[in-house]
């Protein structure tokens, strides 16, 4: 008898697997942990929500595009979601370049005049990403909501669309910041871990263990701001999907694929 074949496993979000990479927690994030973790974070309300919603999606109806000139079109709506996607990866490159200003907006590295017991601290550096991924959040729920007033001025079936992710984004937006609020955690372990083996490295070398030097190609918060960054990069890659999902929606009634 033949048996039957098994299903392909499909590649793990690329913050699950950038995080995993990094070893940074006790437990290995799985996709699974990941996904289950998320799915038990929506409450009973959530899906009483949700069931209305889906209730009254039948008798959701367009503004008509054509009727009050609304419309916009799926190439638009596109270029807008290119336009803000590498206007934040932009943005997230900057706030890690060197020489740049001190701010609450900016990597905080280490110079010449910091002291070592500030620059070896977390905390500033969790500050710092907790900024970041306000700014990302942010500036995707502006485009999210641009899209969403785009489908609802297309047809009565994106127009329901809306309705539902609008419900979705609400019933699952305080269970989507608890599971992102982990990650600075995450990366805190994988900050001392870092610094602990920079210490036992330099340990009975002569010299003194100068920060500035810490940031220098090489050195290990050289290479945890790097680590950083791609954190952010895959984080921004999740919040962007559902916004995928909706243009990928919108670019099916356009084009009639």
């Amino acid at each position: 008898m033949t048996q039957a074949q098994q299903p392909t496993a499909l590649p793990p979000p690329r913050l699950v697997r950038f995080l995993s990479e990094l070893a940074v927690a006790d437990i290995a994030v799985s996709h699974k942990n990941f996904t289950e973790r998320l799915g038990r974070l929506v409450d009973l309300s959530g899906s009483i929500a949700l069931a209305r919603v889906h209730g009254t999606l039948a008798t959701t109806t367009a503004t008509s595009g054509q009727e009050t000139g609304a419309a916009v079109s799926g190439e638009s709506m596109i270029e807008a979601f290119l336009a803000r996607r590498a206007a934040i990866i932009e943005s997230i490159s900057k706030s890690f370049a060197p020489g740049k200003r001190a701010s609450w907006s900016v990597f905080p590295g280490a110079m010449a005049a910091t002291p070592a017991g500030d620059a070896a601290s977390y905390e500033r550096y969790k500050v710092f990403y907790l900024h970041q991924q306000r700014e990302i959040a942010s500036r995707l729920d502006e485009l999210r909501a641009a899209i969403r007033a785009a489908l609802a001025a297309r047809s009565s079936r994106l127009a329901r669309l809306a309705v539902l992710d609008a419900t979705l984004d609400e019933t699952l937006s305080a269970a989507t910041q608890r599971v992102f609020s982990e990650v600075p955690g995450l990366l805190g372990r994988r900050f001392q871990y870092l610094y602990r083996c920079h210490q036992q490295k330099i340990s009975g070398q002569q010299g003194e263990d100068l920060p500035q030097s810490w940031v220098q190609p090489g050195g290990w918060l050289d290479q945890f701001a790097r680590e950083m960054q791609g954190s952010l990069l895959a984080e921004l890659e999740a919040r962007l999907q559902p916004l995928v999902g909706l243009l990928e929606a919108l670019d099916e009634e356009v084009n009639g694929s």
